[in-house]
């Protein structure tokens, strides 16, 4: 199992009964038809009240920007690379 995996695992713990249920209709739908996304959005937050988001996810403030700064970047890799690699892919991508 990917961590990527693990960790939309772990996320969709996080719903609600009724979420979770709305997720599985989504992923369920027939995948000849291509909904749009603003009809997903639409039906994953269908009946969701804003206090029960509130309840689900706790969500924390920030009160400094330095609260969010971490250090994370591995020291193998240098900045000039990681610009080197944005600027060819950004390249292809036209």
């Amino acid at each position: 199992m990917t961590p990527q995996f693990e960790a939309a695992i772990a996320a969709i713990q996080l719903l609600s009964s009724t979420e979770r249920q709305q997720l599985l209709q989504i992923l369920t739908q027939n995948s000849n038809s291509q909904p749009d996304l603003q009809t997903l959005s639409t039906q994953f937050l269908q009946g969701t009240m804003l206090k029960q988001l509130l309840a689900n996810h706790s969500p924390t403030t920030v009160d400094h920007l330095k609260d969010l700064a971490t250090d994370f970047w591995p020291e193998e890799d240098s900045i000039e690379d990681f610009l080197t690699f944005v600027r060819q892919q950004r390249q292809e991508a036209m």
